[in-house]
C-alpha cells in the first residue's frame, strides 16, 4: 500500500506530467483580445501544434539524458519546478497579448519548458511504483484529450473561445506541489536503478529521438499538403505509412537493448487514435478515463504484453471503421474507453534498461501521426482538404499497427530478451 509521501510523489507527478504534455500537445494560451478568429491564428496553430511537439519532446530527451547521472533527487525535482515555473510565466505573458503574431513563438516557448519539465520529471518519477503510476496517468490523460476531442474543427469562430489550452490552475498546482516535493527530496540520494551506460552522454537516444520526431513531422506535414492541394490518392498513403514505419524501427534499434519496444507501440497507437472521431468536450467522461487509465496502468505492471498492446490498437482501428454505423454518442463513448485502456496498459507494460528511453516511448505519443493529416467528413480542417472515406484513418493506422507489429517482431530477433529490463 502506498504510504503518504508515495502519495504526493504521485500527485505531484500526476500534475506535472499533465501540466507539461498539455503544453506539448496542444495550443498555446491567447488573450481575450486576440484575433482568435483571423485564419492567420487558425493556421498557425494547425501549423505549429505539431511542430512544437516535435520540438518539445526531443528537449524532454535531452533534458532526461542529462538527469539521469544524477544522484540527488531535489536537484532534479528543482529543474522540473523550474519549467513549470517558466510555463506559468509563459501563460500569464500569453494572457496579455492581444496580436497573434506572437502566438507561433509563444507556443514554441511554451513546448521547450514543458519539455524540461516533463523529461526532468520522468528520471524522477520513473524510479518509484506510485509515483511512476501518478506521471503514466497524466500522460494518458493529455493523450486521451487531445485524441477524442476536437481542438481544430472547420468552424473555427464557433470554437475558438474554449479552453483547448493548458488551465492556469493546472500549472499553478503542478508549481506548488513540485517546489513541495523539491524541499522533501533535497538531502536524498538516487541510487542508480541500473548500471550506466558507456559514456554519462549517450547520443543515441536523443538521435533516436530527433530521427522519429523530424521524420513524423516530415511525413504528415507532406501528406496534409497532398490532401489540400487535392492530390491525395493511395500512393501517398503507402509512402507515408513506410516513412512512419522505417521511422519508427530505426528509432527503435538505436536504443539500447529492447527499449524501443515502447517507441514501435506509442506509433501504432497513435495512429490508431487518431484515427477516431471528436466530439467538442470530454465533460464527465474525465472520471471514466481517470479510473479506468488507472486500472488499465496497475495491469500493464502487473501483465506487461507488448503483443497485447498491438492487438488493442488494432481493434481500435477496427472499431474506427465500423463507428460511423453506430450513434454518434455511444461511439465517442465506447471509443474514450478502448483508446484510455489499451493506453494505460501501454504505459504499464513499459520496460526498459535505460531510463530516458521511457521518455521516448511515452512521449512518442504526443507526436503527430500521418493518420492526423487524413481530413474526413467529421474531421474537416479547416484548410480546405477534400474528405475521403471515413474508414481510410482507420485502415491507415491498421497498416501502420502492422507494420509496427511486423518491426517488433524483427527488433526481438534482434535484441536478445534481457532480466535487466526494468519496471517502476
Amino acid at each position: 500500500m502506498p504510504k503518504i509521501g508515495d502519495g504526493l510523489d504521485a500527485v505531484t507527478a500526476f500534475a506535472g506530467a499533465a501540466a507539461a504534455g498539455m503544453s506539448l500537445f496542444l495550443p498555446f494560451t491567447y488573450g481575450d483580445g486576440s484575433a482568435m478568429n483571423s485564419p492567420y491564428r487558425v493556421t498557425s496553430l494547425i501549423n505549429s501544434v505539431p511542430r512544437a511537439a516535435a520540438l518539445g519532446l526531443i528537449v524532454a530527451v535531452v533534458v532526461a539524458v542529462l538527469a539521469r547521472p544524477i544522484t540527488r533527487p531535489g536537484l532534479v525535482w528543482l529543474t522540473a519546478t523550474a519549467g513549470a515555473t517558466a510555463l506559468a510565466v509563459n501563460f500569464v505573458i500569453g494572457q496579455a497579448m492581444t496580436s497573434a503574431d506572437v502566438l507561433t513563438t509563444q507556443n514554441y516557448i511554451d513546448s521547450l519548458f514543458g519539455g524540461a519539465l516533463i523529461g526532468s520529471l520522468c528520471i524522477c518519477a520513473w524510479r518509484m511504483r506510485w509515483s511512476a503510476v501518478g506521471f503514466g496517468l497524466g500522460i494518458l490523460v493529455v493523450f486521451v484529450y487531445g485524441e477524442v476531442v476536437a481542438v481544430f474543427t472547420s468552424n473555427a469562430s464557433a470554437t475558438a473561445d474554449k479552453a483547448v489550452h493548458t488551465p492556469f490552475w493546472l500549472i499553478g498546482a503542478a508549481v506548488v506541489l513540485l517546489a513541495v516535493n523539491t524541499v522533501r527530496h533535497q538531502h536524498g540520494l538516487m541510487v542508480p536503478a541500473v548500471p550506466r551506460m558507456a559514456a554519462d552522454l549517450p547520443i543515441s537516444p536523443i538521435i533516436a529521438t530527433t530521427v522519429l520526431s523530424l521524420s513524423l513531422l516530415l511525413a504528415t506535414e507532406w501528406l496534409g499538403r497532398e490532401f489540400d492541394g487535392l492530390r491525395g490518392n493511395f500512393w501517398q498513403l503507402v509512402l507515408a505509412v513506410i516513412v512512419t514505419l522505417a521511422a519508427a524501427f530505426v528509432a527503435a534499434v538505436l536504443l539500447p537493448g529492447r527499449d524501443g519496444t515502447g517507441v514501435l507501440l506509442a506509433v501504432a497507437l497513435a495512429a490508431a487514435a487518431d484515427s477516431l472521431g471528436d466530439a467538442s468536450a470530454l465533460g464527465w467522461h474525465l472520471v471514466v478515463v481517470l479510473v479506468v487509465g488507472v486500472v488499465a496502468i496497475l495491469t500493464g505492471l502487473r501483465w506487461a504484453s507488448p503483443w497485447g498492446v498491438l492487438l488493442g490498437a488494432a481493434a481500435i482501428c477496427a472499431f474506427a471503421a465500423v463507428a460511423e454505423q453506430l450513434p454518434l454518442a455511444f461511439a465517442w463513448s465506447a471509443g474514450l474507453v478502448l483508446v484510455t485502456w489499451v493506453a494505460g496498459f501501454a504505459i504499464g507494460s513499459t520496460r526498459v534498461v535505460y531510463l530516458p528511453s521511457v521518455m521516448l516511448g511515452l512521449g512518442a505519443l504526443f507526436l503527430p501521426s500521418i493518420v492526423w493529416s487524413i481530413p474526413t467528413d467529421e474531421r474537416h480542417w479547416p484548410t480546405g482538404s477534400t474528405a475521403v472515406g471515413e474508414r481510410v484513418p482507420g485502415q491507415v493506422a491498421l497498416a501502420v499497427t502492422i507494420g509496427a507489429a511486423a518491426c517488433l517482431a524483427v527488433l526481438y530477433q534482434l535484441r536478445p530478451a534481457t532480466p535487466r529490463a526494468s519496471r517502476p
